[in-house]
């Protein structure tokens, strides 16, 4: 009994000592500073459907799709979360995109890659993607106004005549936004409410603001770098988001007549959403306070599937 008492205590003894060992826990993790952050932006104007999905994306031979657990579609991105990236090492990337159940290779290209965060820029199936950095032209003032506030839109343009064609106009992305959609505490100063009616509550006036110019003039290939658009919020207590409208004008290149209306000069294209050729491009988006949307202006020019805007929240 002796014997079990004295082997009992010894082993406690051991095991309180193990017990007293420092464990250092390791962290298997890189500084952002050290690595490429990486979203891919599918822009390549082909049709809608599963054929035409890639399936598989294989970044520096990683298979980032998981196994065909996420779907890069046509004129989207990945990873779809807000403000998630992938990573990978800086210095030369080699890119494969998969295509259809069948996982074919169509597309094998390499780039360039930075430190920080970065989209590429998917356009053709033999071109290497367009690389954009955040950040660029970053604006940091919050503005902010009684009703509304503001959101930043950052245009794309990558628009070509035909397949392999390159577009030579230079485009000028606009905007319109309505006015006075809500009473404001400037109207009740300056004693503007009408009776009945209060500060939050709609005006009803629909006038809209002059067309403005988001940023200058880009050419194939160029963005415009961050611009502020004001957004005049629909609903008084809330974060608030409103309706901003948008149009394409021609201010170098083409002719009157074909690839300009004889009005504004509006970019005459065949429009991909309603399958035909269009007098003059214009679309409308939902913008939202705080927000930074990327738009992507893409596709060919003059057939099909044609051209289309793709909002893309960054930020």
């Amino acid at each position: 009994m002796k014997t079990l008492k004295y082997m009992s205590m010894v082993l406690a003894a051991a095991f309180l000592m193990m017990s007293c060992e420092k464990h250092v826990i390791e962290f298997d993790a890189r500084p952002a500073s050290d690595v490429a952050l990486v979203q891919f932006h599918n822009e390549i104007p082909v049709p809608t459907g599963t054929a035409y999905n890639f399936l598989k994306i294989e970044l520096n031979g990683v298979d980032v799709t998981h196994g065909n657990k996420v779907t890069l579609s046509s004129w989207n991105t990945i990873p779809t979360a807000l403000g998630r990236y992938y990573s990978t090492n800086t210095g030369p990337a080699t890119i494969k995109l998969y295509q259809g159940t069948s996982f074919n290779l169509v597309y094998e290209q390499t780039v360039t890659l930075k430190a920080g965060k970065q989209g590429l820029l998917l356009y053709d199936y033999n071109q290497p993607p367009l690389v954009v950095t955040e950040p660029d032209n970053f604006i940091t003032d919050r503005s902010t106004f009684d009703t509304d506030t503001v959101e930043y839109v950052r245009f794309f343009n990558l628009m070509r005549e035909a397949p392999g064609v390159e577009s030579g106009l230079l485009l000028q992305y606009q905007y319109q936004y309505t006015l006075h959609p809500l009473y404001t505490l400037e109207d009740e100063q300056k004693g503007l409410i009408p009776e009945g009616k209060n500060v939050g509550d709609a005006t009803g006036d629909a006038t809209k603001s002059p067309w403005l110019n988001l940023g200058a003039p880009v050419a194939f290939g160029e963005n415009t770098g961050w611009q502020l658009v004001p957004v005049k919020k629909t609903s008084y207590v809330s974060q608030g988001s409103a309706r901003v409208d948008y149009r394409i004008k021609v201010t170098q290149g083409g002719e009157v007549g074909t690839t300009m209306t004889a009005g504004d000069n509006l970019l005459i294209c065949y429009d991909r959403d309603a399958n035909r050729i269009v007098n003059g491009y214009t679309d409308y988006w939902t913008g939202t306070i705080g927000r930074r949307y990327y738009h992507f202006f893409s596709g060919y020019r003059t057939v099909t599937p044609g051209v289309d805007i793709v909002q893309f929240t960054e930020k």
